[in-house]
């Protein structure tokens, strides 16, 4: 109690002093106001022609009389400001009591609405919906629906290819659009948008681009490059699966197999307006240079949206989900099984070190990784751009490992998975619908040796074992080629 009021005691000292130190500062204002004035006057009458001697004979009365009424006005104007205040002061009290009416209206009604919808006052709207689209009815309905139209798009995309393929263009861009808005509107609520930066969307995007710069050779050319490439080879990579009812999927399979098609037909069924652009054969240095250079370009562009506009965002949240998040939550399989067996025997990771998504060098690492990959599938890009037979043989060997990937899905997975994640209450099912979706379960970051500053230093009891490689299902939808 003792240390309590002597505290008190401090802070009201301070108090009076701080006070006092404002008064001072007010009063020596003031003081270095009225000498400023009054030299000016001083300096007015020399300039008019007064005499030396005159002026000491008028100087004193005539200032002192300028100081009096400079103090007097100073008071009449702080009695004019003080009143201003007050009227200021009635006109915010009156404006908040009129704007108070509406706000306790509005709440009234929306407190009604909400018991009309929802059942209860407290619940909002869109939470309920929420709710309601995760019950198991509305989720049966919903795959019925996705299946549906995933069957009707297929036969769509089939029909303009076979039929009018300078026309696939357009039917690209009626399926891309919406399905990338979508998935924008699904993972935004999930804290998964990030994904949305990374190189297949950043492809699909160039080839939306290209539509409406149908004759740019050089934009055809790193399209092309980009799609028969990283994308066409990501769907055995993440074995990225075609399972209709699954809107999840399905729009994985387009995000990277819809743009391969489209340049197919771009390449050897153009528009009469395209084809001067599409004519004449290129060499593999070209591809290589555009290919490459293309995607620099997004990987410096992907720097600095993760590391400069959404750093802060990421540091807060740790279930916000990037692509190098995602791929180093152990335990690892696919392409980060293979990369992660690759640093330990090179000595880049030391034994019983994990990855660290917010580390540099794992950063940097996967970086290298996603370069090799891209350099290493841009190897086939001439020989399909030369040959007809060659493209078609191609695509259809990458578009039948998806068919298999998704009949596999459906026999070994599916049948097992579906019922049971009807099961439970809400916030089972929402998890096992992550669960469905291959989302990691982050905790806390690994602690590594080779990282000191994120805790004391300690190695785990026994190094991560990977996952095996069969157990890789579908990370395209989520995960960068």
């Amino acid at each position: 109690m003792d240390d309590e009021a002597a505290e008190e005691d401090n802070e009201s000292v301070h108090s009076v002093q701080s006070d006092e130190a404002t008064a001072t500062r007010s009063r020596g204002d003031a003081r270095r106001y009225e000498d400023a004035v009054l030299r000016i006057i001083r300096e007015s009458l020399v300039s008019a022609g007064q005499r030396t001697s005159a002026l000491l004979h008028t100087q004193r009365p005539l200032l002192a009389e300028v100081r009096r009424r400079m103090r007097a006005d100073r008071e009449m104007l702080r009695s004019m400001l003080r009143g201003r205040e007050t009227r200021r002061e009635a006109l915010r009290s009156a404006s908040r009591t009129v704007a108070g009416v509406p706000g306790k209206i509005r709440y009234q009604i929306t407190r009604r609405v909400r018991k009309r919808i929802t059942g209860a006052e407290g619940v909002r709207v869109r939470d309920h919906f929420r709710s309601r689209m995760e019950e198991p009815p509305v989720v049966r309905f919903r795959d019925k629906v996705s299946f549906m139209l995933g069957v009707c798009g297929c036969a769509l995309i089939e029909f303009f290819v076979l039929a009018h393929p300078h026309l696939y263009p357009y039917c690209y861009a009626a399926f891309a659009i919406p399905l990338l808005v979508m998935r924008w509107c699904i993972y935004r609520s999930l804290k998964w948008h990030l994904f949305l930066f990374d190189f297949c969307y950043f492809v699909n995007l160039s080839c939306l681009v290209q539509l409406l710069m149908p004759t740019s050779r050089q934009l055809i050319l790193i399209n092309f490059a980009h799609t028969m490439g990283p994308l066409a080879m990501a769907i055995p990579t993440w074995r990225n699966s075609l399972v209709f009812h699954s809107l999840d999927k399905v729009t994985s399979v387009f995000i990277h197999g819809g743009p391969p098609l489209l340049l197919f037909c771009v390449r050897w069924f153009p528009a009469a307006h395209i084809e001067p652009s599409v004519a004449d054969p290129v060499s593999a240095r070209e591809f290589l240079t555009l290919g490459m250079g293309g995607y620099v370009f997004w990987q410096l562009l992907y720097v600095f949206v993760t590391e400069v506009v959404y750093a802060a965002s990421l540091r807060a949240n740790d279930d916000m989900m990037t692509s190098t998040r995602w791929l180093t939550t152990p335990p690892y399989s696919g392409i980060t099984a293979f990369a992660y067996m690759g640093c330990k025997k090179v000595g880049i990771m030391r034994a019983g070190e994990l990855f660290d998504s917010e580390s540099w060098k794992c950063k940097l690492i996967f970086m290298g990784v996603q370069l090799l990959y891209t350099l290493a599938t841009l190897v086939v890009v001439p020989f399909l751009w030369n040959s007809y037979y060659t493209h078609l043989a191609y695509l259809i060997l990458i578009y039948t490992i998806c068919v298999w990937n998704g009949g596999s899905y459906y026999i070994e997975v599916f049948s097992k998975a579906y019922r049971t994640q009807f099961d439970g209450d809400a916030a089972t099912r929402r998890a096992k619908a992550l669960e469905s979706y291959g989302a990691p379960k982050r905790g806390k970051p690994p602690t590594n040796p080779s990282s000191p500053a994120r805790g004391a230093p300690s190695s785990p009891s026994r190094e991560a074992v990977p996952a095996p490689l069969e157990t890789a299902t579908d990370e395209g939808s989520k995960k960068d080629d």
